[in-house]
C-alpha cells in the first residue's frame, strides 16, 4: 500500500494542475493599469504625438515616423525618408494614403493592415472597455490577451513580472494566407508618470523590417470621437 502512495500523490497533483485557473481578464488588466502608472496617468495615452527614428532593416535609408494618436479611433503616421514621404491616416473604418500630392483611399488588406497598426497601440484602459472581445491564455513568461475585432485579431503578450505589454502580434488574413505583424516593446521608461516603451522592433512575418527609437513625446488635448 505504501508503494502506491507516491503514485497516488503524483496523480492527484497532476489533476489539480490541470484544473488550476489562470487569473481572469479583469484581474490581469487591473494589474496592467497599476503597472503602467495608474488610471489617471494612463488616460494621457488616449491622445498624443510622437516622433520616432526609423532604422530600416530592409533598405539602406533610415527615416522618421511622426505619429498622432487619438484612441481608439484615429491614427495618423507620416513616414519621412530621404527620397519619399508617405502619410497614412485612419479614422474608424476609413483610411487614406498620401504620397506627395497624390492621395488615395485604401481598402481591403491595406486598410486592415492600418487597423492593426492602431489596434497594437491599445493600452490597458482601452482593452478594459473591450473586455467582451478579449480572450486570455498564458505561456511561461506571459499572459496573452487576444482581442478579436471582426476578422482581425491581436495578441498582447503581458509580462507576468511587470504587467507591461512586451509584444503584440497582429493577425491579418490575405486570401488563404495568414500574415503576422509583430512589434516588440523594450526600454520602458516613465513619461509624465506613465510607462512607455522607447524602442519598437518590427517584424512582418519572420522578416525584421525596422527598429524604431522614440525621440519626442507630447500629450495633446482630447478630441471628440467620431463614432
Amino acid at each position: 500500500m505504501k508503494s502506491l502512495l507516491p503514485l497516488w500523490l503524483a496523480i492527484t497533483l497532476f489533476a489539480v494542475s490541470l484544473h488550476a485557473k489562470i487569473p481572469e481578464n479583469k484581474t490581469i488588466i487591473a494589474k496592467m493599469i497599476k503597472g503602467y502608472g495608474g488610471e489617471k496617468n494612463l488616460r494621457q495615452l488616449n491622445d498624443y504625438e510622437q516622433i520616432w527614428h526609423i532604422e530600416t532593416k530592409t533598405t539602406d535609408s533610415n527615416g522618421t515616423d511622426k505619429r498622432a494618436v487619438h484612441l481608439p479611433f484615429f491614427l495618423k503616421t507620416e513616414l519621412i525618408y530621404p527620397n519619399k514621404t508617405e502619410t497614412r491616416t485612419l479614422i474608424n473604418d476609413y483610411g487614406t494614403k498620401q504620397f506627395g500630392e497624390e492621395k488615395m483611399e485604401v481598402r481591403g488588406a491595406m486598410l486592415d493592415a492600418m487597423k492593426l497598426q492602431l489596434i497594437r497601440l491599445f493600452h490597458p484602459l482601452v482593452l478594459k472597455e473591450k473586455m467582451k472581445s478579449l480572450s486570455l491564455s498564458e505561456v511561461p513568461e506571459y499572459y496573452v490577451l487576444t482581442l478579436h475585432a471582426d476578422h482581425l485579431s491581436a495578441d498582447y503578450f503581458v509580462s507576468k513580472k511587470s504587467y507591461l505589454i512586451e509584444k503584440v502580434v497582429g493577425h491579418l488574413q490575405m486570401g488563404e494566407q495568414n500574415m503576422e505583424f509583430v512589434t516588440l516593446y523594450e526600454e520602458y521608461k516613465p513619461i509624465n508618470g506613465v510607462m512607455l516603451p522607447h524602442t519598437e522592433t518590427k517584424y512582418a512575418g519572420n522578416v525584421n523590417t525596422a527598429v524604431m527609437r522614440l525621440k519626442e513625446m507630447k500629450f495633446i488635448p482630447s478630441v471628440q470621437s467620431q463614432h
